[in-house]
C-alpha cells in the first residue's frame, strides 16, 4: 500500500495549519495580518503597499473673537511589501522507507517539515529585526543600566526606558512585545527584581520561578528566540514589523495537494493577527526513481513600518519609532 492511499488532504490541511501555528513564536509578534494574501493576485512587481492611516492634531482657537477654522489636510503614508522568498522544506520518501521504514507519515515526516518552515518564517522575520535601522533616540546602551543581585544589566529599568520611549511616540501600550536571546533570559533570571512575587508565596508566582518562565516585562510580552544572537534584545509594538504570507496555488499536475491560510477557526481564541499566514503541502509520485516527494512551502514578504517625522508633511522623512533595540545586552558568564 503506498502513501497515497491512506493520505487524506483534509486531514493533512487540517493538521498542517494547527502544527505551523503551534511552531510559529517570532511570526506571532509581528503584524501578519496587515495585508490578505489575495491583494497579491496582480500586484505590479509582486508588491503591495500597506496604507499607514494619516495622524491629524488638533487646533484651538480663543471663543467670541471671530477668528476663522483653519482646516488641514490629511497625509497617508505607504509601507511598501514584496512577496520575494519561498520558504520550503521538500522530502523525498522512496518505496522501500514507505513500505518498511515509515509508520507514521505525520509525525516521522510532514510534522517536521512544518516545524522547519515554521523555523524559516521566524528566521525571516528575526532578519527583519534585527536588520532595520535603529535612530538614536530608539536604541538603549544597556551597559547603562548596572544590575545588581547578580544579573549584568538591571532589565527591569531597560524595559522602563524602552515603555518611554514607545509611549513620547504615541505607540500603544497593548500588543507589546520584547524580544530577548537565551542570554538575556539568563541575565533576566538571575536578577531578584523578577523574583519578588515568590515572597509573597503566591502559587502561581511559585510555579512561574519553577518553570523558570518570566512575567510580562513593564508591559511587554517577553519572547525568547534562538533565531536571533543570544545576547540581542528588542522592544517593540506589533505594527513595527509587517509579515506577508501566500500559500501558492495547488499545481494541476500535483497527485495529492491542499492550500491552507490560518483563520479564526484554526486557532479559535487563540493569538489575534495570525490569519495572513498561508501553507501549502503537496505530494507526487516519481516513477522513474520510485519515489514520492513530499513539499511544505509558502511565500513571504517583510517590511519595517517607519512613521513620518512630521506628519503635515507628505515629503516628510520617516523613521522607525515602534520599535527599540538595546545594544550591548546579555550576559556571556
Amino acid at each position: 500500500m503506498t502513501a497515497n492511499t491512506f493520505l487524506l488532504p483534509t486531514v493533512i490541511a487540517r493538521s498542517t495549519v494547527q502544527l505551523l501555528l503551534r511552531q510559529l513564536v517570532l511570526a506571532r509578534t509581528v503584524w501578519s495580518d496587515a495585508i490578505a494574501p489575495a491583494e497579491f493576485e496582480g500586484a505590479f512587481g509582486d508588491t503591495v503597499t500597506l496604507r499607514v492611516p494619516a495622524r491629524r492634531t488638533a487646533r484651538t482657537r480663543v471663543l467670541r473673537a471671530g477668528s476663522s477654522i483653519t482646516n488641514d489636510a490629511s497625509t497617508e503614508f505607504g509601507v511598501a511589501v514584496k512577496l520575494d522568498t519561498d520558504v520550503y522544506n521538500g522530502a523525498d520518501i522512496t518505496d522501500e522507507d514507505l513500505t518498511l521504514s515509515i509508520n507514521d507519515f505525520s509525525s516521522q515526516i510532514l510534522m517536521p517539515q512544518i516545524r522547519a518552515v515554521a523555523e524559516g518564517v521566524d528566521d525571516q522575520v528575526a532578519a527583519l529585526i534585527g536588520g532595520a535601522t535603529y535612530g538614536a533616540g530608539q536604541t538603549i546602551d544597556a551597559d547603562d543600566f548596572a544590575g545588581s543581585g547578580g544579573p549584568v544589566h538591571d532589565w527591569w529599568d531597560i524595559a522602563t526606558e524602552a515603555d518611554e520611549i514607545l509611549s513620547n511616540s504615541n505607540v500603544p501600550l497593548s500588543d507589546r512585545f520584547f524580544l530577548m536571546g537565551t542570554a538575556v533570559r539568563k541575565d533576566i533570571l538571575r536578577d531578584t527584581t523578577f523574583r519578588r512575587a515568590d515572597s509573597a508565596g503566591a502559587p502561581a508566582a511559585q510555579d512561574m520561578l519553577q518553570r523558570a518562565t518570566l512575567p510580562t516585562i513593564a508591559g511587554f510580552t517577553p519572547v525568547v528566540s534562538n533565531a536571533i544572537p543570544s545576547t540581542d534584545a528588542y522592544f517593540y509594538h506589533r505594527t513595527a514589523f509587517v509579515l506577508a504570507a501566500r500559500a501558492p496555488r495547488v499545481p494541476q499536475g500535483a497527485t495529492m495537494a491542499v492550500q491552507r491560510s490560518l483563520s479564526e477557526t484554526d486557532n479559535p481564541g487563540g493569538t489575534a493577527g495570525m490569519a495572513g499566514i498561508g501553507v501549502r503541502w503537496l505530494m507526487d509520485y516519481n516513477y522513474a526513481t520510485t519515489t514520492d516527494r513530499s513539499l511544505v512551502n509558502t511565500w513571504v514578504g517583510t517590511a519595517v513600518v517607519e512613521d513620518a517625522d512630521d506628519i503635515s508633511d507628505a515629503d516628510s522623512a520617516t523613521s522607525l519609532v515602534r520599535a527599540v533595540r538595546v545594544s550591548g545586552a546579555g550576559s556571556s558568564s
